[in-house]
């Protein structure tokens, strides 16, 4: 089997959506601004409630202090964690404090104040606070924060009896701009980040025809038109419907129809679905081309779709070649089975060479083309292995 060692991971999968380098990087600078508007607005807090404190508007001065000290000591914690790139600001935890304080400044503004003030305490803080959770969690949860911090405004209303007509139109008009804004912010975000990716990706994929188009896929053509060799010219025919499929933006399907895999066995009525017809021909591609047994067992499909199962497929067939380039032997078993309550995990095993995974460092193969692919989509991997045991790779996939 292939060297094998820690990846760390590239990208990961929120409840929002995946997360790739490209995305973080636009949501970091995205919350770095808004960490710049927290600061400024509590600047501008501080100076109005000194003033309304001089005045005698503000009734409760060393309250308000403190809770502004409350609001600095989180802004100043929350924009450092996002400069050092702590995973934790995306969070829940981080997420629920963040719209706790919202609501409560809101809901404090008819507590602080003796009578009619024309600013609101904390100015646009809690504002800033929901959007910073829109941007984090996507809209519907910018939806949720927005309402929670307006229903406190309402509920601070109640608290002191407010009852002039004019005040509970006011009221009721914080509530649907505070949840609006967590809405809208969040689905801006979240375009902005799909824009970002699908630049990046056609960036990508541009300097990648340029690599190819001249060197790989010609040298494909070539084998194609003066190779005897069938076998040989069926490969060459694969990988280049494969690459310009890549190329056109399309994933690569792996070719051409190709002759039946191993046989497989799936429980009654499960289906094996599209997975597992794509993971088949991946398969079948490999035993051509290594000249490999690999039998194919589905115990259950799981429930893997789309990109995820791409991924997944795409990290099988890395394990299943390293298996055939450095196991020592030429048979490797694949089994599909469900992964916890959603998702598809799937075993690549073999009774091969085997080695020692303390003292083997990993190789590209399984760092690139197994760890970084599956953390992409939210999933992983494990390698189990010793020296003449053979080698159990497992994968999922959400």
């Amino acid at each position: 089997m292939t060297t094998m060692g820690t990846g760390r991971a590239t990208a990961r999968r929120t409840g929002r959506e995946r997360v790739t380098p490209t995305t973080a990087a636009l949501q970091r600078r995205m919350q770095l601004a808004l960490g710049a508007l927290r600061g400024v607005t509590l600047v501008w807090s501080a100076v109005v409630t000194a003033v309304d404190a001089s005045s005698g508007v503000l009734d409760r001065s060393a309250a308000a202090a403190a809770l502004l000290a409350v609001l600095a000591a989180w802004s100043a914690v929350w924009t450092a964690a996002v400069a050092g790139r702590r995973r934790w600001v995306d969070g829940a935890v981080a997420v629920t404090l963040d719209v706790a304080l919202a609501a409560a400044v809101v809901g404090a503004d008819h507590w602080l104040y003796a009578g009619d003030h024309p600013q609101s305490f904390a100015s646009a803080w809690p504002l800033v606070a929901v959007v910073a959770t829109a941007v984090a969690r996507g809209p519907i949860t910018g939806l949720i924060a927005g309402t929670v911090a307006g229903l406190a405004n309402v509920l601070g209303a109640l608290t002191v009896g407010t009852g002039m007509d004019g005040e509970w139109l006011s009221t009721l008009g914080t509530l649907v701009l505070l949840a609006a804004s967590g809405w809208v912010a969040g689905w801006v975000a979240d375009r902005l980040r799909t824009t970002a990716q699908a630049a990046a990706d056609a960036q990508a994929r541009d300097e990648v025809a340029a690599t190819l188009h001249d060197g790989v896929l010609q040298t494909l053509s070539v084998i194609q038109r003066r190779s005897d060799d069938a076998d040989l010219v069926a490969l060459a025919r694969e990988q280049d419907q494969a690459l310009r499929a890549f190329l056109r933006g399309g994933a690569p399907s792996g070719s051409a129809p190709s002759a039946p895999s191993a046989p497989s066995t799936a429980p009654a009525g499960s289906g094996d679905g599209e997975l597992i017809e794509r993971l088949r021909s991946e398969i079948a591609r490999i035993e051509r081309t290594h000249a490999i047994a690999a039998p194919l067992v589905v115990i259950d499909p799981g429930s893997s779709t789309g990109s995820a199962a791409t991924a997944l497929i795409g990290a099988v067939g890395e394990a299943v070649v390293n298996a055939a380039k450095h196991s020592g032997t030429d048979r490797v078993w694949v089994s599909v089975d469900r992964h916890g309550p959603s998702g598809t995990m799937v075993v690549v095993h073999d009774e091969g060479d085997g080695f020692d995974p303390a003292t083997t460092p990993e190789g590209t193969g399984i760092t690139t083309s197994i760890r970084r692919r599956l953390d992409a989509v939210g999933g992983g991997a494990t390698v189990s292995s010793a020296v003449g045991r053979g080698t159990d790779v497992t994968v999922w996939a959400p």
